[in-house]
């Protein structure tokens, strides 16, 4: 495939979602790239996680905001492994020669711009701006992240169609569009092309969708199973 290949929260179809193991399987299995999610901790750590709860993904209760990191990490993830910070994802993403897409989360379309900062200042400290790309479905996230941190990519995340989506992420300042893999047809990856946004669909996991995105001509595929993208 002509695609460059994105682990969605990690090798996420063979290991836990957001661990260090999914990371590191997707490494291994030659990702080119690897997508997580990001919260802040009632404690202001940043800590890698899809869902606002822990209750789905972990053997513990509660809700991100309101625990510390200590709280956190007193449950299991699945196969043993704690709740990432990503400070320590960026250390394993630094020399790997990945790059990592941070999806920016929202409480019911609401954020800190505490984790915004935080993000941006993590990513300084590691030197990987030109590695990360910041999404989001709250798109007023990326506007300020581009703000604070003008070096570094964004990428409209969306469920629905968006009408003229490539227009869009070009007036909000983005180089790419993520849409659900549904949206995207050939005049959706030719609108995206006229306005100079790249498209990265998102999650496709069957291989003969994976085939139709590399036909249309889309930049990078979001996969829970890397292995079966890069075998085309």
């Amino acid at each position: 495939m002509a695609m460059l290949i994105c682990a969605h929260r990690g090798a996420s179809g063979y290991a836990p979602e957001n661990t260090m193991k999914a990371f590191r399987l997707a490494h291994k299995l030659g990702a080119h790239a690897c997508e997580n999610d990001v919260h802040l901790t009632k404690d202001g750590e940043i800590v890698v996680i899809h869902d606002h709860q822990i209750n789905r993904v972990s053997n513990g209760e509660g809700t991100v905001e309101n625990m510390t990191l200590a709280q956190l990490r007193a449950f299991d993830y699945g196969d043993g492994e704690k709740i990432p910070t990503l400070d320590e994802c960026l250390s394993f993403f630094d020399g790997s020669g990945m790059e990592l897409n941070i999806e920016i989360k929202t409480m019911d379309r609401i954020y800190d711009v505490a984790l915004v900062r935080g993000v941006g200042e993590l990513v300084q400290k590691h030197g990987l701006e030109s590695k990360i790309i910041i999404s989001s479905f709250y798109h007023q996230s990326l506007v300020d992240y581009k703000k604070l941190f003008p070096k570094v990519r964004t990428a409209v995340l969306h469920g629905d169609e968006i009408k003229e989506a490539g227009a869009y992420a070009a007036y909000i300042g983005a180089t790419y569009s993520h849409p659900y893999f549904k949206c995207v047809d050939e005049k959706f990856v030719e609108e995206c092309r006229k306005n100079g946004i790249l498209v990265n669909p998102w999650t496709v996991n069957e291989a003969a969708d994976m085939r139709r995105m590399d036909e249309l001509g889309c930049n990078m595929l979001i996969t829970n199973y890397p292995d079966v993208a890069l075998r085309g």
